[in-house]
């Protein structure tokens, strides 16, 4: 019984070595492309606010128009 639970307990040691060293070795692959992620993601969230903007401006613009064409033909009407 001893040597069953002494067994299992080595067969589990040496296996958690040998994944802890490739876990430890892509361990850096994975924080690099995590950090590729973060950036990507930084530069997606700039041009979405980039574009937010412009539709925002374009927004204001296009009822500045609306307004100027409703008093025209307003105007058009009394006349």
């Amino acid at each position: 019984m001893v040597t069953k639970v002494a067994s299992r307990v080595f067969v589990i040691a040496a296996l958690a070595s040998v994944v802890g060293c490739a876990s430890n070795s892509e361990l850096a692959k994975v924080r690099s492309e995590a950090e590729l992620a973060r950036q990507t993601a930084d530069q997606a969230l700039r041009t979405a606010e980039d574009a937010k903007q412009v539709a925002q401006d374009a927004d204001m613009k296009a009822s500045r128009a609306e307004e100027m064409l409703n008093r025209g033909f307003k105007r058009s009407m009394y006349k």
